[in-house]
């Protein structure tokens, strides 16, 4: 009886730590499909569900946004993904201006790193003739398919960095090559006493023992004359430099593209 008692209270205990074991998720970012324009039809949800999906692997906010609005497709885009996850933070946007014919694509924090204008520009090849078809749809899911890919294939760069698994958070790490640096500086020693070498040769003579020396005082010669300036007038000018503003400092932080479609 008092080993029932034992096995019934340790199996009560197990079960109450479950209840109260906090469970863990994965993290889930920002992400949406604006279709102001109403390019997208019925395919809006299965792309905001496409859109969630590149979030959570990029771990940035993910946006389409698709207007007929008079603003350039750039500064739409830089100002959207700035009022949606900040100016620096990790996201990436694309607008479609069908008032322009213009699209533009925009990444900032991490994703600036994986998305440097030439892969961005790859990525308009994709995006551009589709826009131009009109298949808005296969524009848009083409477009995550390579953010995702170039995700994937990490960032173009030969230093080393390592990736935060929670937030995406990059750090890049100094890379320390002594044989170069040894041979950067024998180099620049040898070229720097080659040059002695050579201006030594030349105002040396031939002879190595022989010195040439210049007669100061033969051959110098001063003479000092006494002069007084006069100060008639003076002007003073005054010009005001504006500073630029924040908003232009907030949007330089970023890689981007865009073309007419």
């Amino acid at each position: 009886m008092r080993k029932k008692i034992i096995i019934f209270s340790l199996f009560f205990l197990s079960f109450f730590f479950l209840l109260i074991t906090p469970k863990t998720s994965a993290a889930t970012f920002q992400s949406g499909i604006e279709d102001i324009f109403q390019l997208l039809g019925v395919n809006v949800t299965l792309l905001e569900q496409e859109a969630q999906q590149l979030a959570n692997q990029t771990k940035a906010g993910v946006f389409v946004v698709t207007t007929d609005s008079s603003t350039s497709a750039s500064q739409m885009a830089k100002t959207f993904l700035a009022d949606k996850v900040g100016a620096k933070n990790n996201g990436v946007v694309l607008v479609i201006n069908m008032n322009l014919r213009k699209v533009y694509i925009w990444a900032t924090g991490n994703l600036k790193y994986y998305l440097p204008s030439s892969r961005i520009e790859k990525t308009l090849d994709i995006v551009q003739p589709e826009l131009s078809s009109d298949n808005y749809y296969q524009a848009v899911s083409g477009f995550f398919d390579q953010v995702s890919k170039y995700y994937q294939a990490g960032i173009p760069t030969t230093r080393k960095y390592t990736v935060n698994s929670q937030t995406g958070a990059i750090t890049f790490h100094r890379s320390f090559q002594p044989l170069s640096i040894l041979i950067a500086i024998v180099i620049s020693l040898i070229a720097a006493g080659g040059f002695v070498w050579t201006i030594y040769r030349r105002y040396q003579m031939k002879d190595a023992h022989a010195v040439w020396r210049y007669d100061y005082g033969r051959n110098g010669n001063l003479q000092l004359h006494q002069r007084e300036d006069i100060l008639v007038n003076t002007f003073i000018t005054t010009r005001i430099i504006p500073r630029p503003s924040s908003d232009n400092n907030s949007f330089s932080d970023g890689s981007g593209g865009g073309r007419s479609f």
